[in-house]
């Protein structure tokens, strides 16, 4: 009884009820946020695979390059070596390839609708002519003058076939009749082979400053085609571009090539999965900025990269980088801690409209507290109130009597709302009431005990 007494009540009931709430509404919110964060996105992969080609190819060294960023903000990218574009879309649309994003060459994608609709483009990077070096007698400039050759169109898998095929078929080098022979090499063994003459002509698709062409356009007997319906061929291939390469942009010195030269050109495209992670998206886009923004022999700084030239939609994301960089959080924070802050934005709109409410229910609930504690008081009161209807002894009553100034006590150290304060004060003026009933039948001749007590004395 003395312990109940040390207590200080006048804190503890204020405080209590309070804490009460707090911890209602903190179990509340708990429970929100762990049920919102199972909706939210997950966390960045560590490690992100990109599919190129050869290499020795450019695909594989601008890959490489962005590994760079990658291992700056703290992730992998593992650049996986492949026979080609055809090869990658095949990867991409393997789930069990491992493989995330790749760089193709444009007018590779598949025609297959179902495979198109899990691909996205992140960006076109910069343009790869297509050069078409022969031997021969000069002044070429129709895919059709090659029929009855033998022509070197890529290897196996490689985007740079299938465009090749795409290319001699509707230029008319290509046909039962045609007597054309397509041998199925590429790269380092096509610049083989047309040298040693095993092939009368070859084609080739990459940047104008692949290591290939500097022997190419130096080689004897071998010159390079100009397109004269280049024009034409953007119309129909819309992944296409027309180019011309200035007399002199290869090589001033030796003014390689010696006039303009008309060239076509599809773009180097960077793809992913539909499903590829958004800080993934960000941050390769920011990479392609980086390492392509500059320009180069065929296309001014700033042209690329961009979101034209791809037979696949872009990503919305990757689309708007391209057109206004980097959000806010990207430039000013660190990748790994914009990547987390973006993944609470999710959060933060249902939260909102959970808290609000919440809050705005927070007083109500503490008045019912309120409420809920003079209630229990009023019940204390009433068992009081009964005991004293019947023939409480003299013990008894003191035993409410010291019941009821506890209660006092307690009643008096608790701050109630004021729209409350009537019922506070019934309650005290009921509890004094009591008590004067108490003292009286104390007092009062006939009480068992008292009334004894009086006649001994």
């Amino acid at each position: 009884m003395q312990g109940e007494r040390d207590v200080n009540p006048r804190a503890l009931m204020s405080r209590l009820e309070m804490v009460r709430v707090a911890a209602v509404v903190a179990v509340v919110l708990a429970a929100v946020v762990a049920l919102l964060w199972q909706f939210a996105e997950p966390a960045p992969p560590r490690t992100v695979v990109i599919a190129t080609g050869s290499a020795s190819g450019a695909y594989h060294a601008v890959a490489r390059h962005y590994a760079g960023y990658f291992e700056a903000a703290g992730l992998e990218l593992v650049v996986r070596e492949t026979a080609g574009s055809l090869e990658n879309y095949a990867l991409l649309g393997t789930p069990d390839s491992g493989v995330d994003v790749a760089i193709v060459q444009g007018g590779t994608a598949p025609v297959e609708k179902e495979r198109r609709r899990e691909l996205v483009a992140l960006a076109s990077l910069y343009l790869e002519p297509v050069w078409v070096f022969y031997r021969g007698e000069p002044g070429l400039g129709r895919l059709g003058q090659l029929a009855g050759r033998r022509i070197a169109v890529g290897a196996q898998g490689s985007g740079g076939r299938a465009l090749a095929l795409e290319l001699l078929a509707a230029g008319g080098a290509m046909g039962e009749k045609s007597g054309t022979t397509l041998v199925d090499i590429g790269g380092d063994k096509a610049v083989a082979a047309l040298r040693e003459g095993a092939v009368d002509a070859a084609l080739f698709v990459m940047g104008p400053t692949a290591p290939l062409l500097a022997e190419l356009m130096t080689m004897p007997g071998v010159r390079l085609m100009s397109f004269e319906q280049s024009q034409a061929y953007a119309r129909r291939f819309r992944y296409l571009s027309p180019v011309t390469l200035h007399s002199g942009s290869l090589d001033l010195a030796r003014d390689l090539p010696e006039r303009d030269v008309q060239l076509v050109a599809p773009a180097a495209v960077l793809v992913a999965r539909k499903d590829v992670h958004p800080a993934v998206v960000a941050l390769l886009t920011e990479a392609a900025v980086q390492t392509h923004r500059g320009g180069d022999l065929l296309s001014e700084p700033g042209t690329f990269p961009n979101a034209t030239l791809t037979e696949l939609p872009v990503n919305e994301q990757a689309r708007y980088y391209l057109t206004h960089g980097p959000d806010f959080l990207r430039r000013v924070l660190p990748f790994w801690l914009a990547a987390l802050i973006h993944r609470f934005v999710v959060l933060l709109i249902p939260l909102f409209m959970v808290l609000v409410p919440l809050l705005r229910l927070t007083p109500p609930v503490y008045r019912w507290s309120i409420r809920s504690r003079i209630y229990r008081w009023y019940a204390r009161l009433r068992v009081v109130d009964e005991r004293l209807r019947g023939m409480p002894d003299a013990e008894q009553i003191r035993r409410d009597l010291l019941l009821l100034e506890q209660l006092e006590h307690e009643i008096g150290g608790v701050k109630v709302p004021l729209s409350y304060m009537d019922e506070f004060y019934d309650l005290r003026v009921h509890v004094g009431y009591i008590r004067d009933r108490l003292e009286e039948r104390l007092t009062a001749p006939g009480t068992p005990r008292a009334e004894g007590a009086l006649k001994h004395g």
